[in-house]
C-alpha cells in the first residue's frame, strides 16, 4: 500500500500550526496517509476525516504521529482539521486542510 507523508509545522506568520493539502493519485488505490510533528509543532490533533473514506478517522489528541488508511473509493476533496500545539509557547490553533482523492 503507498504512503503519503505530512509534517505539521508551525508558521510563524500566521502564528499556527499548517500541513500542506495532500493529492492522492487515483493509481494509488488504498494508500496510508501519516501526519508527523515538523519544526515548532509540539503535537497535534486530526478530526474530521469522512469515516466513510478514511480508517480511522480521527487521531487522540495530542498526538506525534498518526496514520489513516484512505480507501481511494471516492474522487473527491476532502476537509479535515488539524489542531496543532507550539513547541516553545503551548499556544493551540487549527487548520483547516484538504485531502484531494484524484478522478
Amino acid at each position: 500500500m503507498p504512503l503519503i507523508s505530512a509534517v505539521v509545522t508551525w508558521d510563524a506568520t500566521l502564528n499556527k500550526g499548517t500541513v500542506a493539502d495532500i493529492v492522492v493519485p487515483k493509481s494509488n488505490g488504498s494508500t496510508t496517509i501519516q501526519w508527523t510533528c515538523g519544526a515548532g509543532v509540539a503535537s497535534f490533533s486530526i478530526s474530521g476525516l469522512d469515516a466513510n473514506e478514511f480508517n480511522p478517522s480521527s487521531s487522540q489528541p495530542d498526538v506525534t504521529t498518526f496514520t489513516t488508511t484512505d480507501t481511494g473509493d471516492t474522487a473527491q476533496d476532502y476537509t479535515y482539521t488539524v489542531g496543532a500545539v507550539h513547541a516553545s509557547t503551548g499556544v493551540r490553533s487549527r487548520h483547516d486542510p484538504k485531502i484531494t482523492n484524484e478522478p
